[in-house]
């Protein structure tokens, strides 16, 4: 599964029990990301033990690919 490190502090919407709520995903942050994410605006990620939804644009511009992370990596 590929992974993002980001650069910067980023926005993020984290699914509650009955709404969205957005939260601050900060730089330095690991992001598992789904392999296909070319044409998409959105996408969810894997931030902690978290689900979290990112623009796509704000992943590429304010993040950089890192290879694809084993379980055991320890990048969260």
């Amino acid at each position: 599964m590929p992974c993002y490190r980001l650069r910067t502090t980023t926005v993020g919407l984290h699914q509650e029990a009955t709404r969205p709520v957005a939260i601050t995903i900060p730089a330095g942050s690991f992001l598992r990301v789904p392999d296909a994410i070319a044409n998409a605006a959105g996408v969810e990620v894997e931030w902690h033990a978290w689900t979290v939804q990112v623009f796509v644009i704000d992943l590429r511009d304010r993040g950089e690919l890192i290879k694809a992370m084993s379980a055991t990596s320890g990048a969260k």
